[in-house]
């Protein structure tokens, strides 16, 4: 008996594509895409943030003063270590671990769906709202750090909720 299209297609990929299974797989990288996305936009912004900050505030070296002024280094070391933490958050989001194509998706289709779309739901609300966040900086000092801080420490607690129930329900 010959095979379809579709059964050479999931033994060509080792995949479940095109079936119930396979969709609930696609529609989580979907979200983490999605998440990832968002992060790397505020990430983003806030390089250009810092590049117009050096661009118009950061005097040239000089033999008489060879460093800029601390305080107008201050916002730019800030930016910095937001924006690691950005990526870190980001890079979490990518690793977060597929849920097995065995029993497991069937118990999540059938009781634990929902949480997982709660969990899914923060992550993408968070990461877009850190992204408007600093899309509406004006330049680096009006920067809402103490924001942006807040919206990433609920992204971690999410995403080490969301890895804590993939881990019970496995």
């Amino acid at each position: 008996m010959a095979d379809t299209i579709a059964d050479r297609l999931r033994s060509l990929l080792a995949s479940d594509v095109y079936t119930a299974k396979g969709r609930l797989r696609a529609d989580d990288l979907l979200i983490r895409e999605r998440v990832a996305g968002s992060l790397g936009l505020a990430s983003a912004r806030l390089r250009d943030l810092a590049a117009l900050w050096r661009a118009d505030r950061v005097p040239p070296s000089t033999r008489e003063s060879p460093f800029p002024p601390a305080e107008v280094m201050a916002p730019l070391r800030q930016a910095d270590r937001l924006g690691k933490d950005i990526d870190t958050v980001s890079t979490s989001v990518r690793g977060l671990p597929l849920l097995p194509e065995d029993k497991v998706w069937d118990r999540v289709r059938r009781a634990g769906l929902d949480e997982l779309l709660q969990f899914d739901w923060g992550l993408v609300s968070e990461s877009d709202e850190l992204a408007v966040l600093l899309a509406g900086a004006s330049d680096l000092a009006a920067v809402d750090h103490a924001g942006a801080r807040q919206r990433l420490r609920r992204l971690i607690e999410l995403i080490a909720d969301r890895r804590k129930y993939v881990e019970v329900i496995a």
